[in-house]
């Protein structure tokens, strides 16, 4: 019986190759990343390379893994690659590549732990909202991949009917709150140009931090800064029922005229009942 790679009777062909895939990428992840690579390709990856041949390979797979992870790093974080410009960033990023190796195969998801990368760069330090430039960037990045919302006339009918204490409100997977003490939106938008406006940037710098709303509008990224009021908001209905989202609100918070841009931007993906109670009147309805 072999150990190695385990399979499930009741996996669909797909799903086992898919599965295989999977493990293979790792195996040649591994190999890749290994301080001292092995003279000899391991059996799982099915090679047919030995020795010399092997090795030269692998070098050759090394060297190209690098040069399509900066290509992927420049798409994945445009704002920072303005920030620094293209010789600082590709220097981080040949260090990220060789220090974090990737956790999957798939260079859409090389950048995961680029922001931390990012604030761990002591000749850094002197631009500290890096970090959370990379994150935004990110997040902007992620959402792309993101589930569409599922938002249906019933989520709508629930809002309508039921006792918000029985209700959570789930939001969007392809949506993100990002808190920063730095002017985080701000400085996004001004590094959308080629030529930044040093005295605009000086200035935001001197600004309050943002907190920004990320989230995929059709095939596209979109973001803002929120106002406190709004930012709470949306916390509160990530953590609990809408009834405590409601009680915590600020009087001065539209709750229907969110509402009405959260259906036409795709920000709730559905609206559940939380109780056997709330399911049975919502059958009803």
């Amino acid at each position: 019986m072999n150990r190695g790679v385990p399979t499930m009777p009741d996996m669909q062909p797909g799903a086992r190759a898919s599965q295989g895939e999977a493990i293979r990428q790792q195996i040649l992840l591994q190999a890749l990343f290994a301080p001292l690579p092995d003279a000899a390709p391991p059996a799982a990856l099915g090679v047919v390379q030995q020795g010399a041949r092997w090795t030269a390979g692998l070098a050759a797979y090394r060297a190209n893994g690098l040069e399509h992870a900066r290509i992927a790093l420049h798409a994945q974080f445009p704002t920072v690659l303005a920030m620094l410009g293209e010789e600082a960033f590709d220097a981080v990023a040949g260090r990220y590549w060789l220090t974090r190796p990737p956790r999957v195969g798939d260079l859409a998801h090389v950048g995961t732990d680029f922001p931390q990368c990012l604030e761990a760069q002591p000749e850094l330090a002197a631009w500290p909202w890096l970090g959370d430039s990379a994150r935004l960037d990110l997040a902007r990045w992620q959402v792309l991949f993101a589930a569409p919302a599922q938002l249906a006339p019933a989520d709508l009918q629930r809002l309508a009917a039921m006792d918000p204490a029985q209700l959570r409100v789930v939001l969007a997977a392809g949506s993100c709150l990002i808190d920063s003490r730095w002017p985080l939106h701000r400085l996004w938008w001004l590094h959308q140009t080629p030529q930044p406006d040093a005295d605009a940037l000086r200035a935001a710098l001197r600004g309050p931090g943002e907190t920004v709303w990320v989230w995929r509008e059709g095939m596209l990224a979109d973001c803002r800064a929120l106002p406190a009021a709004e930012a709470e908001w949306l916390r509160a209905l990530g953590v609990g029922t809408l009834g405590d989202a409601l009680q915590g609100l600020d009087a001065a918070f539209d709750v229907t005229a969110w509402l009405q841009q959260a259906v036409t931007h795709g920000w709730i993906d559905h609206v559940e009942p939380l109780s056997d109670v709330a399911c049975d009147a919502d059958s009803t309805t």
